[in-house]
């Protein structure tokens, strides 16, 4: 008798606990699709905020000033300043460079600063 009674408890248990998951299931859907739909809304609201904004009128872009090209003189000054400047690093870093035995090959200009990079 006491099997009987036990088997009717656990079966009324069981159904219990299948009709709380299917009902938190349920829940938690129907909570995904509402969100989904209010931020579907919002994208509209967005649009609409951008109408209603007048666009100005585009400024009159100013030609270019020319380049000035620099002068031999001065990329020689460049290249004895950067040379006396990675001598000196080096010398305060504890190596041995004697002086006129670097050489600089090239200098190229990069367009890009870390400023952009961050």
């Amino acid at each position: 008798m006491n099997a009987l009674i036990f088997a009717a408890v656990s079966k009324s248990t069981m159904l219990r606990a299948l009709e709380n998951t299917v009902m938190g299931i349920s829940i938690v859907f129907f909570m995904l699709v509402l969100i989904i739909f209010v931020i579907s809304l919002l994208k509209l609201v967005n649009k609409f905020d951008k109408k209603e904004a007048p666009k100005p009128a585009p400024a009159p872009v100013a030609p270019a000033a020319p380049v000035e090209t620099a002068a031999a003189g001065d990329d020689l000054e460049l290249i004895a300043v950067i040379t006396a400047a990675i001598e000196a690093y080096e010398a305060e870093q504890g190596y041995a460079v004697e002086p006129g035995t670097l050489v600089v090959r090239s200098i190229k200009k990069r367009n890009t600063s870390n400023w952009k990079k961050a």
